[in-house]
């Protein structure tokens, strides 16, 4: 096998990774949007025609900017009446695991993972009533203190960008750092796969 044969196959596996990594992210968008969508335990009402606009509509045309008003101010109102940040500790909620990215040693989300976070902001305001806890993860590799602490920084940033950059309101969202302390199941705790954001979506 010659040389550009070689470079040929690999340029195609890699390929392979990324439209893999793509089918995976749309099956837990799914995921999240099913979560979001669940009917709350809590009683209290989604206004699903108002929020759809926000969500699918990125380029919103000129007669459709009166219409859009309410639904981007129903967020303030649905979540004045619950603290996000006092959920209780055994709180019910549904988590659905993302591979975000970030720069090497950093807590600075990666440009190749900005395209899903905004995606992700999408889903979740589906449902402006519903708060989500943002939990950082690691493996075990490293110092456990560090890991800790990266994971909640890394948890902190991403919710930055999620409502900076996406519009979705900061009170709804609670960063965790879970360091190492929870890694995923049937997987070695050094194997890298164990460095994820989890978004869970409070049912209770």
């Amino acid at each position: 096998m010659n040389k550009i044969s070689r470079v040929l196959i690999g340029l195609m596996l890699i390929a392979g990774v990324g439209v893999a990594q793509a089918a995976s992210d749309d099956e837990k968008l799914k995921e999240l949007e099913r979560a979001m969508n669940a009917p709350s335990e809590t009683g209290m009402q989604k206004p699903k025609m108002r929020t759809r606009a926000i969500v699918f509509d990125n380029q919103p045309q000129a007669g459709d900017s009166a219409a859009s008003q309410p639904a981007q101010a129903q967020p303030q109102a649905a979540t004045g009446s619950r603290d996000c940040a006092s959920l209780p500790p055994d709180v019910r909620a549904v988590g659905v695991d993302f591979a975000i990215q970030f720069n090497a040693g950093s807590a600075t989300v990666s440009p190749a993972s900005e395209g899903t976070l905004s995606q992700i902001s999408k889903v979740l305001a589906l449902s402006p009533d519903r708060c989500v806890i943002v939990e950082g993860h690691t493996d075990v590799s490293g110092n456990f203190d560090k890991n800790m602490a990266l994971s909640r920084d890394r948890a902190s940033s991403v919710v930055n960008f999620i409502s900076t950059r996406n519009g979705i309101d900061r009170k709804r969202l609670v960063p965790v750092g879970k360091g190492s302390t929870e890694t995923m199941q049937n997987l070695d705790a050094r194997d890298p796969k164990n460095r994820r954001v989890v978004f869970k979506v409070v049912t209770g």
